[in-house]
Order: structure tokens, then sequence, then C-alpha cells
């Protein structure tokens, strides 16, 4: 008999999540259902979703009932085994598990990847190591925004992408704000570039985001003569969206704020990132809109010494886009 698996609110889901005791039977369960082996069962780090590796073989993820990623992840990820320019990893199995209470616990299993993520090597690195592996990872994701976004639209997509843009339209300045991060004389020019934002967003340009490139989640292998990118993982944000809200967690996260690594980025994407220079705008406006944008901001703020509210668009596009590298 399996466990009931009670989880009723945020904090129910933060004490167990990564707590491999919690989750071995579900676990067990699945890998006998999926005809699966393992000896060794460990929890991976830099997760909100329940996530093991099974020895060296397997990456399962057991999916939070607070949202709905499941479905779309399993299928961009099968969808890109077919697009070797975008290396993810392969899906072995998917589906869902019943704990002893009757609820049911969306899962995927994916094969394991050797390779170590950015943030961990970023150290090790000689400064051309990070620069190629910058490049690389922008023309990656200027494969993942080429895709037709249509073969992987439906009404959830959709309804999903307009959840987060409403949410965070009507929070993100009031946060900022009360966080004591934006000065009153740039709220109203604030809505009215997020305002200007949302109207240019057109169903017909959207494209396939991640969402969520922190170094985390570019991992990294050494080659012959250098470092390649062997794979992109945790494609649980990953929306049909607006390419600009790909930005923030590879400028604050990926880069670090730093605008060599940012610029490699930018080059490796290639140059109709920037054609029509208003790409510091956009960038601005779809940080705040992002579905972790205010967090990501507010922190930034507090890392300064002395922290005084922002007064500029100019300073806080420096903060949020590295607008100097754009020019």
């Amino acid at each position: 008999m399996l466990p009931l698996i009670r989880v009723d609110s945020w904090d129910d889901w933060t004490r167990i999540y990564n707590d491999a005791s919690v989750w071995q039977p579900l676990v067990d369960a699945i890998c006998y259902r999926e005809e699966i082996s393992y000896r060794q069962l460990r929890s991976a780090s830099a997760n909100t979703n329940a996530v093991f590796l099974l020895d060296r073989a397997y990456a399962l993820k057991i999916y939070s009932p607070f949202w709905d990623e499941f479905e779309f992840e399993r299928t961009l990820l099968e969808a890109l085994n077919d697009h070797e320019e975008i290396p993810v990893p392969d899906v072995l199995g998917y589906g869902h598990i019943a704990d002893g209470g009757g609820g049911s616990w969306p899962y995927l299993i994916t094969r394991y990847c050797e390779a170590r993520p950015f943030s961990e090597i970023r150290g090790e690195l000689s400064e051309e190591a990070a620069l190629s592996l910058a490049a690389q990872l922008g023309g990656i994701v200027r494969a993942l925004h080429d895709l037709d976004a249509g073969q992987l639209a439906s009404d959830t997509t959709e309804q999903v992408w307009a959840d987060v843009v409403s949410e965070r339209r009507q929070k993100a300045v009031v946060e900022l704000t009360e966080a004591g991060v934006l000065a009153d004389i740039l709220v109203g020019p604030l809505e009215s570039l997020l305002d200007e934002a949302i109207a240019a967003d057109l169903p017909e340009s959207r494209s396939v985001v991640h969402g969520d490139l922190g170094a985390d989640h570019v991992l990294c292998a050494p080659v012959e003569g250098g470092w390649t990118i062997e794979a992109l993982i945790d494609f649980g944000d990953a929306k049909i969206g607006v390419l600009e809200y790909e930005w923030m967690p590879v400028w604050m996260g990926f880069c670090g704020r730093d605008p060599a690594l940012a610029r490699a980025v930018i080059d490796g994407y290639g140059p109709g990132l920037l054609v029509d220079g208003d790409f510091p705008k956009r960038a601005v406006a779809w940080t705040l809109l992002h579905d972790f944008g205010s967090d990501e901001l507010i922190s930034q703020w507090r890392e300064r010494s002395q922290p005084a509210p922002i007064e500029t668009m100019q300073e806080l596009g420096a903060l949020l886009c590295g607008v100097s590298i754009l020019r």
C-alpha cells in the first residue's frame, strides 16, 4: 500500500519535496511500472518540483500540485528530441501515479546527463571558454525561438501565458513599490511601458521560450579543445510566449549580469535580436512581466550597498538588461 502524500499548502510542499524518504515508495512504484531499476536514490538540487536522480542513469521528476507544467514539458521535450541543435535529455517514461489516498502525481523520467551545470564550473573556466559557452547558448536559444510555435500551441498554452501576463501586470509595479525599489516618479512611466508591451503581444508572433535559463539549467561537458553545452534541462517554466521573456534568467542567472557573457550570448543568438533598437525597452517590460522577474529585481537591488529607490528608466534598464552592452 502506497502512503498518502498530503500537500495542502506551499509550506507543506517545501517541507517534503526534496525528502527522498517521503517519495521513495512512489519512486519504487514508478520504476516497477516503467521496468527500470536503481541502487541509489538522491534528491537533485535547485528545483521546486520533486526531482530525484536514480544512480547515474535516470532523472525522475514528480510534479508539484501548484503548477500545471507536466503536459507541456513532456510534449516539448519529445518534440525537441527531433532537433539535434537544441540538446535536451531523452524522455524515457511518463505518466501519473496514485498515492495511498488517491492523489494523482504526474511524473517524467529522462536520461541522466553526466555534464555539469554552468554554475558549478564557471570558476574553473578560462574567459575564452566561458565566452564560447555563452555564444553556444545564444545559438541554441535562437534555434529554440525559431521553432514553429504553432505546432505546440494549444488552448492550454494560451491560457497559461494569459494568466502569467495578467497576474504579473497586476502585481509587478505594486510589489516593487512596496519593496522600496521604485521611486514614485517611475511608477507611471513603467506602467505605461508594461501596457505597451502587452498590447504588442500578438499570438502569431510568439515563440517557444524556456523561461528559466539560469546557470543551473545549462549542462556543460569538456571536449577536445574546449567545452560544449551538452543539454538544457528543466523546461517546467517553458511557454509559448514573447521571446524577450527569455532574457531575464539569461542575463541575471546564466550571465550573472556579466556584460561580456551577455554580449557573447547576443552574438551567438544573431543580430536579429537588436535589429530595431527597442530590445532594451522590451527586455525591461518582459522582465517585470516574467513569472519571477520582480523577485529577481528586488534581490539584485538589495545586493547594492545602501540602496535607494530607482528613479529613472535608464537606471532600471541597466539593472534589468544591461543597456550598455546593447548599444
